[in-house]
C-alpha cells in the first residue's frame, strides 16, 4: 500500500483582518485539530511555519510567519495545506481516511468480499463508507 507522507488538512479560503492572517477551511476531524500544528506544508513539501492559530466558528484563523499584509495573505488564497503524518500520533483504533481508501471489505463471518473502499463521507452522526465492487 502506498502511504502518503503529507495529508490534505485544509484550504486557505480568504484573508482575515489587515495583518496578514488567513482563514483556513479544515478538512480534518475539527478545527481544533488543525490548531495543534506549528508547521504545515504545501503540496510541494515546502514547510509553512504557523505563528498562531485559533478557531472562529468552524474556520481556523492562522498567522503564517513572513505573511504580514493583506496583499501577501491574498496570494495564498485557494492553496491547500497539508500535515506530515509523522507529526500526528493517532489513538489506537483511529486511522487516516486516506489509509482506508482501497482497502478490501470482507464479511467477517462468511469471508465474502463486498469490494473496496472508494470514499468516506463524514455526515456528522457517523461516517459513511463507499464501496465499489
Amino acid at each position: 500500500m502506498d502511504v502518503k507522507k503529507y495529508l490534505e488538512a485544509g484550504k486557505i479560503v480568504s484573508v482575515f483582518g489587515i495583518k496578514g492572517e488567513i482563514k483556513v477551511q479544515p478538512w480534518c476531524d475539527g478545527p481544533e485539530f488543525l490548531c495543534g500544528f506549528d508547521t504545515l506544508y504545501y503540496k510541494s513539501g515546502t514547510p509553512v511555519e504557523i505563528e498562531r492559530s485559533r478557531v472562529a466558528k468552524n474556520i481556523v484563523v492562522m498567522k503564517v510567519k513572513g505573511v504580514d499584509t493583506v496583499e501577501e495573505a491574498q496570494k495564498l488564497r485557494n492553496r491547500v495545506l497539508y500535515i506530515d503524518r509523522d507529526d500526528v500520533e493517532l489513538d489506537e483504533g483511529c486511522y487516516f481516511v486516506q489509509d482506508l481508501i482501497g482497502l478490501e471489505v470482507v464479511d467477517a463471518d462468511s469471508g465474502e468480499s463486498y469490494g473496496k473502499i472508494t470514499d468516506v463521507s463524514q455526515t456528522g452522526a457517523n461516517d459513511v463508507y463507499h464501496i465499489a465492487d
